[in-house]
């Protein structure tokens, strides 16, 4: 039933949504197992359901997982159990009715806070200080960090980046990034931008930009944050991925980038995600008119 999920769950085939529900279904399956482990899913009734959920809360409230990590996971196994419960295949699956209990979601702040420019130099500042000292790693890693803050880009886009989408264009460069449901867009860069992707020497076109030493493929996902994660930590400064596109979102609205350029930049699908970042950093209010 997991590998038929698994499958269909996307409606564009794309990989990283088929991960992101198997990583939030593997917790609920440990879960299973531990509690619960001579029960197949489909015997899984609404009490012991509420078990799991009730669980989960009790992790939030410790502060070992964020409401965020537990709507996704919520939605995740609801989605499973709604998909098959449908009536074209409850017969096959043996599942009558989606055990999850409605109205469960936590409420979550939309939008992660940034990088105060300060951490973010200091980050720079430290992986520099390694890369002056000859490190090759450092030289990579200063590219990810500040190439991502650049680009906005979502770490998975970073990590498929291959030298043939990184080209010259009068006045600068042009980057392409491959997101959401294999949806390419094109984010112009200046020189400035261009010269730090090229100062890792250029490779053939069908070549990764971050190449892994363990596989033959891109540095992955995990990889890319962990080495964040690390040089973070270097300077006492939470570091992901997804905080550098944050910030760049955040100092870009600061900087009087209007809202649908930010939009085509970000690969946002509608201009109502972007508009949070607006109404985050306003640039006017009638409190300043007041004095």
């Amino acid at each position: 039933m997991l590998k038929r999920f698994l499958t269909q769950c996307s409606r564009t085939g794309s990989q990283e949504t088929r991960d992101g529900y198997r990583r939030e279904l593997m917790h609920y399956l440990r879960w299973r197992d531990q509690h619960h482990p001579h029960l197949h899913l489909r015997e899984i009734a609404p009490a012991m359901a509420q078990d799991w959920i009730d669980a989960l809360r009790q992790q939030v409230d410790a502060g070992l997982i964020k409401p965020r990590s537990f709507n996704r996971r919520v939605s995740a196994v609801s989605s499973l159990y709604r998909w098959a419960s449908e009536l074209s295949r409850s017969a096959v699956t043996g599942v009558p009715r989606n055990p999850i209990p409605p109205r469960v979601q936590l409420h979550a702040p939309k939008l992660a806070k940034p990088l105060p420019e300060a951490d973010l130099s200091a980050v720079l500042g430290r992986i520099s200080q390694a890369k002056a000292q000859g490190s090759k790693t450092a030289a990579r890693d200063f590219v990810l960090v500040r190439g991502s803050y650049l680009l906005g880009c979502r770490v998975t886009e970073l990590s498929r980046l291959k030298w043939g989408d990184i080209e010259a264009v009068e006045g600068g460069g042009q980057v392409t990034l491959l997101g959401k449901g294999s949806k390419q867009r094109t984010v112009k860069v200046s020189r400035e931008t261009l010269e730090l992707f090229e100062s890792l020497g250029r490779g053939e076109p069908d070549s990764w930009v971050f190449p892994s030493s363990r596989k033959n493929g891109p540095l992955s996902r995990q990889a890319i944050a962990e080495r964040m994660r690390r040089w973070g930590k270097a300077v006492d400064v939470h570091l992901h991925p997804h905080k550098l596109r944050h910030t760049h979102a955040t100092h870009a609205i600061r900087r009087g980038v209007d809202v649908f350029t930010l939009q085509s930049t970000l690969g946002h699908s509608s201009t109502a995600t972007t508009s949070g970042y607006v109404a985050a950093n306003p640039a006017d209010s009638s409190s300043l008119r007041l004095g």
